[in-house]
């Protein structure tokens, strides 16, 4: 299993679209781990499956 995941396979784990998972590292919400050389974001994969967890637990708030 990788530790580390691109915005792609975070969005895939979290049920959200890539551009969801941007907004959300901006926001604060699912911190980066950092970015490849070529500028691809990269999240550990235990922070992406704790935000899911709780994401689970939350009812929709709107």
């Amino acid at each position: 299993m990788r530790d580390y995941l691109s915005t792609a396979d975070a969005a895939r784990i979290l049920g959200v679209t890539p551009a969801a998972v941007r907004s959300m590292e901006r926001q604060g919400r699912l911190p980066s781990a950092g970015r490849t050389l070529g500028g691809i974001r990269l999240f550990r994969r235990a922070k992406v499956e704790a935000v899911a967890k709780r994401r689970a637990r939350k009812p929709n708030a709107r």
